[in-house]
């Protein structure tokens, strides 16, 4: 015998055992009979069977119809309709407990076998998929990531605790909200506001926005990394968007200390060489003698930073790199090295010619004692420019050492 249990509910007895034979013929099992929706309820509860035959019209105050909702809400049984009634009046109010069949009295053999086989594979595949909700649910419940999803109207239907702590929104206040009124984003550098309307736009694919700041409930602002991704059927129609996004403020955190330390570290570098080149910081050593030990800085240097450099310009290989291309890139890696040293620095431009200016220097004191410091600055400036290639020269046209209170070079070279 079929291990499938079916419970009938039948106020009529001779009916009901007509039902109950034809079942068994059927090889399915009919744990009990009901006659009446309380009494259906109760039999539910106590023997949990696969699936309920529900006549609608019962004697007592709960009908079938009546009697099946309860049931669906409580025990999540699977009910199939059959009744002698087929008006439209029955028919929407036994739509609204949503059964798996309905079967107008009478019935041949084979339409019930159908009705119940096609009823408990429906029934098995939605059970399936709220289980698969539900794992989905708890998995985004305890992602670390933030989530945020959106329906195609752009407005939430879902944030997981970790957004909620993030925005300072919680979950009931947030549903049904627009999006954009919830996740504000703005520009990092720029401080101007991001529109993310066109995520729920067709054909628009995932994307990443770096460099972003959240806005959260409290007005707070907060470093952000975020992924959109629009949510599409089969037919790839946009049913929605999901948000990804992270809290970065310790990696900002640590990124800053990280380059913190690599700038000192290279400060130190470059003033221990210099220490070792004693006695080169008396003032009153002879020029030929200084000009030598930058020399042989400016040898050191080249050979190990300008594989360094030619590393850097070869990730912009597949561009056109005109002289004016390689000289932006050059000025923004030499404004690099020397930030790492300490050295703050602005790119100038008038007419054809183009200027590097110090805004500060990390060794003004010393300067004053000897221009050893002034120098090799200038042969770091001059001997990496002559590595770009570039048709041109560069002049140090301002310098500490001289009296002037910046330092600046100036760039003259013919665009090709």
């Amino acid at each position: 015998m079929s291990s499938v249990k079916i419970l009938v509910v039948e106020d009529e007895s001779i009916v009901a055992m007509d039902i109950k034979h034809r079942l068994e013929s059927l090889d399915y099992e009919v744990s009990e009979i009901a006659s009446s929706g309380e009494d259906a309820v109760e039999k539910a509860r106590k023997t949990h069977p696969d699936l309920i035959l529900m006549d609608i019209v019962l004697k007592g105050e709960m009908d079938g119809i009546d009697a099946a909702q309860i049931i669906k809400d409580r025990y999540d049984i699977p009910v199939v309709y059959l009744t002698a009634y087929s008006d439209d009046k029955t028919l929407k109010r036994a739509k609204i407990t949503g059964p798996f069949g309905y079967i107008i009295k009478p019935f041949e053999d084979q339409e019930l076998h159908s009705a119940i086989e096609v009823a408990l594979y429906k029934h098995m595949m939605e059970s399936k998929l709220k289980e698969n909700e539900k794992w989905l649910y708890t998995t985004l419940e305890s992602i670390g990531d933030a989530v945020i999803t959106a329906d195609k109207k752009g407005n939430i239907t879902f944030m997981n605790p970790v957004a909620q702590q993030i925005t300072g929104w919680g979950l009931e206040e947030s549903l049904g909200k627009p999006l954009k009124n919830i996740f504000k984003i703005i520009d990092e550098e720029s401080r101007t506001p991001i529109e993310i309307d066109n995520l729920l736009q067709e054909n628009n694919p995932s994307y990443q926005l770096d460099h972003t700041m959240l806005i959260t409930k409290e007005g707070l602002t907060i470093p952000v990394n975020d992924t959109y991704s629009p949510i599409k059927d089969d037919k790839g129609n946009v049913n929605g968007a999901v948000l990804v996004f992270q809290d970065i403020r310790e990696r900002k955190k640590a990124e800053k200390e990280r380059e913190q330390l690599l700038k000192e570290s290279a400060r130190s570098e470059l003033f221990s060489f210099l220490l070792s080149a004693v006695p080169v910081f008396a003032s009153n050593i002879p020029p030929q003698i200084r000009n030598n030990i930058a020399r042989s800085f400016g040898d050191r240097f080249e050979k190990n930073m300008k594989p360094k450099f030619e590393e850097y310009l070869a990730n912009f290989s597949n561009e056109d790199l005109d002289d004016g291309t390689v000289f932006k890139y050059y000025t923004d890696w030499i404004s690099e090295f020397l930030s790492n040293l300490g050295i703050e620095t602005e790119i100038l431009s008038k007419n054809n010619a183009n200027y590097l200016r110090f805004l500060n220097c990390p060794w003004d004191v010393d300067t004053e004692k000897s221009p050893m410091f002034c120098l090799i600055c200038r042969v770091i400036v001059i001997r990496s420019f002559t590595w770009t290639s570039i048709k041109g020269n560069v002049e140090q046209i301002s310098c500490m050492a001289d009296g002037s209170n910046k330092c600046g070079f100036e760039f003259v070279y013919h665009k090709s």
